[in-house]
């Protein structure tokens, strides 16, 4: 019996942003990801606060950069995934 990716937790999460949002935003190509709607935020939150960027938008980059290792996180895991099932260790 052979698992889905889904059935084990691994699942992609739902895209918060529209390709419209992004557009509109300017969201460079390599930034379009399931992150995408807390990088838009880390953006306009720069772009309000240009010379206090650092202390008054540490809560919008978290939020991204931590949004950024989960993605990670679930990537690898998949990939293990894959590497077992192809040795036959499920």
């Amino acid at each position: 019996m052979t698992m889905d990716i889904s059935d084990i937790g691994l699942a992609p999460p739902k895209m918060q942003a529209t390709k419209e949002q992004m557009d509109a935003a300017k969201v460079p190509y390599l930034f379009r990801d399931f992150c995408a709607h807390l990088y838009i935020e880390m953006e306009q939150c720069r772009k309000t606060h240009p010379f206090m960027a650092g202390p008054k938008c540490h809560a919008q980059k978290h939020a991204y950069e931590e949004c950024q290792y989960r993605e990670y996180i679930r990537r690898m895991r998949i990939a293990e995934y894959k590497r077992k099932q192809e040795a036959g260790d499920e």
